[in-house]
């Protein structure tokens, strides 16, 4: 007798909440609460520039805010959305524990678990930006999740308007697949577009 039945899925594999990837010049881990002033200083230095493209710069009002978030942060972790910061590697520190300035974030999010299938997202401060630290570290984590992770297929979605994260898409080898029009809202409550790209093994 034959069943139509789906097999129950492997349970997903998904870093600890201490997980750290190191690349030639930046440690990625979670954000800690310790984090929440470089956090908070670097979204208010970069704010108009973030929040062209992400309008949740906006709501870093106060570093207790950002101190909060983080907490959040780590307890949506368990559920399958780990948010990493980038920080700038000290030159002599082989372990990443002496990470330098907050560069950016990276974030981590399960999307199919019986894929399993993953979407990336990404931010850099301004002052960080045209010195590759992007494309440098969003390869780590995407080599983390094909590799450590079994993801079978890693999403990127950007504003169709957003020339530099597409950029850093295409420059990690993933495939555009879709332009959804007038997919979402923008910040200033115009339609936009929606660019979707993805790598699958």
């Amino acid at each position: 007798m034959s069943s139509n039945l789906t097999p129950p899925a492997p349970p997903l594999a998904f870093p600890p909440l201490d997980h750290t990837l190191l690349s030639a010049r930046t440690v990625i881990r979670g954000f800690q609460p310790t984090d929440a002033e470089a956090l908070y200083a670097e979204v208010v230095a970069s704010r108009e520039h973030i929040a062209r493209w992400l309008p949740w710069a906006y709501e870093h009002t106060s570093v207790d805010y950002t101190r909060d978030l983080i907490t959040r942060f780590q307890a949506e972790w368990q559920a399958g959305a780990a948010t990493y910061g980038i920080f700038a590697r000290q030159p002599d520190d082989s372990s990443g524990d002496q990470a330098g300035a907050l560069l950016g974030g990276l974030g981590l999010h399960s999307r199919q678990p019986d894929v399993p299938s993953f979407e990336i997202g990404y931010w850099l401060a301004q002052s960080a930006e045209g010195h590759g630290y992007m494309t440098e570290a969003a390869s780590a984590l995407v080599e983390y999740a094909l590799s450590a992770l079994g993801a079978q297929r890693v999403e990127i979605r950007c504003n169709a308007r957003n020339t530099r994260s597409a950029a850093v898409a295409q420059r990690l080898g993933f495939t555009q697949e879709a332009l959804l029009h007038n997919d979402r809202r923008a910040h200033d409550g115009s339609l936009r577009d929606t660019l979707i790209f993805a790598r699958w093994v």
